[in-house]
């Protein structure tokens, strides 16, 4: 299939692969689901011929009916990198999951359940959006009206969208890794003293402080300015209690219970002044499921790639306890920081969405 649409169009349109008779013609969006998606542009106010240039997941019409659809996806997607490189969009919408596949492959491992993605703004580092909608098939044969309304308000929203991403952050080289204790509780009298909220985030060898070999193994703390990840230890408890019974700092976490309940078994005390809880705030913008863990936010809301490859296995428990001490130490620091710095930035995006001032 040859690209179609307008070279110079600032709106790219991928779908999943073409349907049998787009293949032999080689004209996209030809069909029923073609027409379906014409009036839907359309109606937003825009042309499919002027204003969009299209391609597929899939360059040609997959006659093995997918049984090797992820070898396909790799294999054709050069395609779709040299053609955004060439062409530079400002948005693409990425229609279905083959799409999303393999757009996002880049950044992030899998997509799972479609209905997740759907209808958000994901900036990218290559200077783009990434807007994923169903495929046009699955949004108009669908027997529920409102997956339309929502296909054809996706293409709306997607179509007028004026300004790239933001430059991307290098967020791994934002994280302080500090292996002495006493220098780490000077970074954290620093971050009491300037006051204001700090991201909070332990690493442990097991989910529930209750276990009888529940241990912290390390922390992490962010004010925006400075993250911090440090190892639980010496000098460095003392601090982060300190830090955590503050009145001068706004405490942000994801699922804050379980830092709350970590500090109380270890330390004695509750956090004072949580302020934010990201995965609560996430719920709250959008009630959908398998959205609100953190990775998943940061990567949809901030562009922040999966960082988790090399500890997520270790982190696993096969039982009570994970393996988190065989995790090398510079590994494990460097996603606890990366933990506390995007919960921090995170909590920020949050707060605008809703409407809160600072």
């Amino acid at each position: 299939m040859p690209i179609a649409g307008a070279e110079d169009a600032r709106v790219a349109f991928v779908g999943d692969h073409p349907t049998v008779n787009e293949d032999l013609s080689g004209d996209a969006f030809s069909g029923e689901s073609g027409a379906f998606v014409r009036d839907v542009v359309e109606d937003a106010g825009f042309d499919i011929e002027t204003d969009v240039w299209s391609t597929f997941a899939l360059i040609c019409h997959p006659h093995d009916k997918l049984k090797d659809a992820g070898k396909q996806i790799t294999y054709c997607r050069p395609n779709i990198t040299n053609a955004l490189s060439a062409r530079k969009p400002r948005v693409v919408v990425a229609m279905g999951p083959m799409a999303l596949r393999s757009l996002i492959a880049p950044y992030w491992r899998s997509v799972g359940d479609m209905e997740r993605w759907v209808g958000w703004r994901i900036p990218t580092p290559d200077g783009y959006w990434i807007c994923p909608t169903y495929s046009p098939s699955f949004a108009k044969h669908h027997k529920n009206d409102l997956i339309r309304k929502q296909f054809a308000q996706h293409i709306e929203t997607a179509m007028k969208i004026e300004t790239r991403p933001a430059k991307p952050r290098d967020w791994k080289a934002e994280v302080e890794i500090i292996y002495d204790d006493i220098e780490a509780a000077r970074a954290l009298r620093d971050m009491h003293r300037a006051g204001g909220w700090v991201a909070i985030d332990y690493e442990t060898n097991c989910l529930k402080p209750e276990y009888p070999e529940a241990e912290i193994i390390s922390c992490a703390a962010s004010n925006g300015e400075r993250t911090i990840s440090y190892f639980w230890q010496g000098a460095a408890i003392k601090a982060t209690s300190k830090l955590l019974r503050s009145d001068r700092t706004m405490k942000i976490a994801s699922n804050l219970k379980m830092e709350e309940r970590w500090t109380f078994k270890h330390l004695g005390h509750r956090v004072r002044n949580w302020g934010w809880d990201t995965m609560l705030a996430a719920h709250c913008l959008d009630n959908r499921q398998g959205i609100c863990g953190l990775k998943f936010q940061s990567f949809v809301n901030l562009g922040a790639p999966s960082y988790n490859q090399t500890v997520e296995p270790y982190l696993r428990s096969s039982g009570w306890y994970n393996r988190i001490k065989k995790i090398h130490p510079q590994d494990l620091l460097l996603y606890g920081g990366m933990d506390a710095l995007l919960e921090f930035e995170l909590a920020m995006h949050q707060r605008k969405e809703m409407g809160h001032e600072d």
